[in-house]
């Protein structure tokens, strides 16, 4: 009869601590407001997506600081299935990233170049979405510092914008087109009357 009740008292504490630590975890969540999905426009320059966020106001915490706002994106070639994205820091297990977030700057938009050297896009076609974080990252001592711990709240993915590379050519493509197509039969032109007159 003791044991029972000692093992009823044992199981009440646990139930007690593990209740507790759940309503700490969600008074944290509780006390940062969910970001809206970011809203952004993208264009293409040379080898890289510029992307333009309008930053979203923040609530500060109860002790009156404020929390940082964070970006993540993922994208893809247009006609690849909906489960097979690249991310931008590239994800071990959300939160946790390889490499940090992009910080929002002071302003009211924040500006960010995303490399595509490495990605293919074969359709020319890239849809791209984005994700706001609110909360303070960390760098652990994982992969020598680089991989970055997250404690905060997530919007939903945004909608998906879908950039054409062929409607935003970079200036070295458009002289190189140029070149071919204005350069090249002068050039054809200059070599035939030169043997020509021979």
């Amino acid at each position: 009869m003791i044991y029972v009740s000692k093992l009823s008292g044992l199981l009440l504490i646990i139930v007690l601590i593990l209740s507790s630590l759940t309503m700490i975890g969600s008074a944290f969540t509780q006390s940062i407001s969910k970001p809206s999905s970011p809203d952004f426009t993208v264009k293409a320059v040379a080898d890289t997506i510029e992307v333009t966020i309008k930053n979203q106001p923040l609530i500060s915490y109860e002790n009156g600081s404020y929390p940082s706002l964070y970006y993540g994106f993922r994208f893809k070639d247009h006609y690849t299935e909906e489960g097979f994205w690249d991310y931008d820091p590239a994800y071990f297990v959300l939160p946790s990233t390889y490499g940090g977030y992009y910080k929002a700057s002071d302003s009211e938009f924040t500006a960010v170049s995303l490399s595509l050297e490495g990605h293919h896009f074969p359709s020319g076609q890239i849809d791209i979405q984005a994700i706001a974080l609110v909360g303070n990252q960390y760098p652990t001592n994982m992969q020598n510092g680089t991989v970055y711990g997250f404690e905060g709240v997530t919007s939903a993915w945004s909608n998906y914008q879908t950039l054409t590379f062929g409607e935003n050519l970079p200036f070295s493509i458009w002289l190189a087109i140029v070149l071919v197509v204005v350069v090249a039969p002068i050039v054809g032109i200059l070599v035939y009357f030169k043997k020509r007159k021979r």
